[in-house]
């Protein structure tokens, strides 16, 4: 390699280190692949190089999204994920009305709903200082990211989390409609073969849908995943009992739903795999192989989503999200730093191998 290469070489492992040293001391949760010149491949060779911000369970302001972008867009991302739904719902349209099963909920009534269910996610989760209007980032401020991220190369997938994930949405829904929209007294999943739970998280869903398809989003990641798992954590854990209640087929129909509202907006779906054939039970129903799914874990014991290429062998497109590459809040050990996130082979899935990823 011949100075020059080394030169670049180093200036885009320092641009890696500041988004780890950021992000870590910005106590959120992120995803890192390692940009594609790094491991011998041209940058072009990666459809999705993907740098995820959970600023979902945490409030960024603009200013901090922007470094961000800079330093992702530096070390060679091409999109920037912002989980602005994941346990909190940390961003709000300038419209929030819903009308769910003919009941109309206006819009102040849905944002105070919301903030309210966030301020109790970081009680009950010792999350930082939140202050409802100034701790969730505005359409103006969306709408300036976007376009910042656009001036430097990148697209924005916004990821809203359900039907799990979903603390904020679903302590709002709760309260609006009166009904108990809860799987088995989850705080952040909502039951699926519960009419009204999911009329309300898709009429949310269909505003943030709207919104992105109409700024130029290409992407929008349902999430999808551990389905109530705060609930049940042992055995197959949320998912498993779901199957094991019959459910299942329901979270099937949920997930595809959801898929379609995003195609009918012209956008490809993205979501989390541990979901998707969960244990490889396939006697429930079939789903949509144009989600694009990400591959983030393979399981542990007693928890067996479906391996991925079993996935990819079903016609899955499949983004490489190894969990083993995060940064996580409260996590105590194998944290990714700047030295293994070098190593990273976007081939080398949690459980196998798959030669062409997206």
């Amino acid at each position: 390699m011949n100075q020059a290469r080394k030169r670049t070489g180093t200036k885009k492992v320092l641009s890696m280190i500041l988004v780890l040293v950021m992000l870590l001391s910005l106590l959120s949760m992120a995803a890192f692949t390692l940009p594609a010149s790094e491991t011998g491949n041209s940058k072009d060779s990666y459809e999705y190089n993907i740098m995820f911000l959970d600023c979902g369970r945490k409030y960024y302001s603009v200013d901090s999204i922007k470094q961000i972008i800079d330093n992702a867009s530096a070390a060679g991302f091409n999109y920037i994920q912002l989980a602005v739904g994941n346990d909190g719902l940390r961003f709000l349209l300038d419209d929030m009305s819903l009308n769910v099963n003919g009941t109309t909920y206006g819009s102040a009534a849905v944002k105070k709903a919301v903030q309210a269910g966030n301020l109790a996610y970081n009680r009950t989760h010792d999350a930082p200082a939140y202050s409802p209007t100034t701790n969730e980032l505005t359409q103006s401020e969306m709408d300036t990211i976007i376009a910042y991220a656009g001036s430097k190369g990148m697209g924005v997938i916004p990821c809203v989390n359900t039907p799990g994930h979903m603390d904020a949405i679903l302590s709002a829904a709760t309260s609006l409609t009166g009904t108990n929209c809860s799987y088995r007294d989850s705080v952040r999943t909502i039951d699926v073969t519960n009419t009204t739970a999911v009329a309300f998280t898709k009429a949310l869903l269909q505003k943030y849908i709207t919104y992105f398809a109409d700024k130029g989003c290409k992407l929008f990641n349902m999430g999808a995943d551990e389905y109530a798992n705060d609930k049940f954590t042992g055995g197959s854990m949320g998912f498993g009992n779901l199957q094991s209640s019959g459910k299942y087929s329901s979270y099937v129909d949920y997930v595809n739903a959801v898929d379609n509202m995003i195609q009918a907006a012209g956008m490809t779906a993205m979501a989390f795999n541990d979901g998707i054939y969960f244990n490889s039970n396939t006697d429930s129903g079939t789903f949509n192989t144009d989600i694009v799914v990400c591959y983030w874990s393979s399981g542990w014991s007693g928890y067996s989503p479906m391996p991925a290429k079993t996935l990819a062998d079903k016609g899955f497109r499949l983004i490489n999200t190894n969990g083993d590459y995060y940064w996580v809040l409260g996590k105590s050990n194998a944290q990714c730093d700047a030295n293994k996130a070098r190593g990273f082979d976007k081939t080398s899935f949690p459980g196998g191998t798959i030669s062409n990823p997206a």
